[in-house]
Formats: C-alpha cells, structure tokens, sequence
C-alpha cells in the first residue's frame, strides 16, 4: 500500500498530473527525437559546413525537422496524417511538407535529396544515402 503513495494520480488533482505527466513525456519525447536526428544526420556523413537537401520520411509534426533547419540543412518533410501535417504547419516549420504514404513511393525524382532521415516512423529509424 505504501509504493500506491507515489503514483501521480495520488499527489494531485487529475488536471495537475495530467498537465505535468503530459509535459514530461512530450519535452522527454523531443529530447529523444533531436537525439535521434543528430544520429541520423551523423550517419548521412554530410559535408561540413555545407546545407543539403534532405526529405524526412514520416516528419509528423516537424519535430526532427526543427533539427535539421537548427544545423542549417533544407528540408521536405512527407506524412500520411493531415492531423500532423497540421500541427507542423501551426508550429511553423521551416521545411516544405508534403502528404503522402511511404508505402506508395515518394513522388521526387531520383537525386532530388542529398539525403533521407526517418525517425519513428512505425516505430523505426533509418537513414539513407543521397536519393
């Protein structure tokens, strides 16, 4: 009975927990994801110093993105979900961003990017040399 003391839920009112569980995760999640974009633009083994054309597989909400634009590259973000589309469009994102589903293709031409970053998209990461 004594660990049940220290469940959120428990300490405050719902609205609270909810509030502070909810802030937690989404910084803990941009954390990872800026993490896992630096991994993946460390892997493409881009010129220093030199902004490349990248397109982001399965962009969501730009949060990747972000780190891209923040290391000085363009960008073209592609995602199946308007919904999240949405939310990096009100975020402002510095990327072009396209609608589309991964598993029909991607409608550039070969060589358009310098380079292709996926994080969590169906819960995977890859990166991919020049397309």
């Amino acid at each position: 009975m004594a660990s049940s003391c220290r469940r959120p839920e428990h300490s405050a009112p719902p609205d609270v927990v909810s509030r502070t569980v909810y802030c937690f995760y989404y910084s803990r999640m941009i954390e990872i994801q800026t993490q896992m974009s630096e991994r993946a633009v460390e892997l493409l083994s881009l010129p220093e110093g030199q902004p490349c054309f990248l397109l982001d597989v399965g962009c969501g909400s730009g949060l990747s993105g972000d780190y891209l634009s923040e290391e000085g590259h363009y960008w073209v973000g592609v995602d199946i979900s308007t919904a999240m589309l949405d939310v990096a469009l009100d975020r402002e994102v510095e990327g072009d961003l396209v609608l589309g589903d991964m598993g029909h293709g991607m409608p550039f031409r070969p060589g358009t990017f310098d380079g292709c970053v996926s994080s969590d998209s169906c819960s995977c990461a890859f990166i991919s040399p020049p397309l």
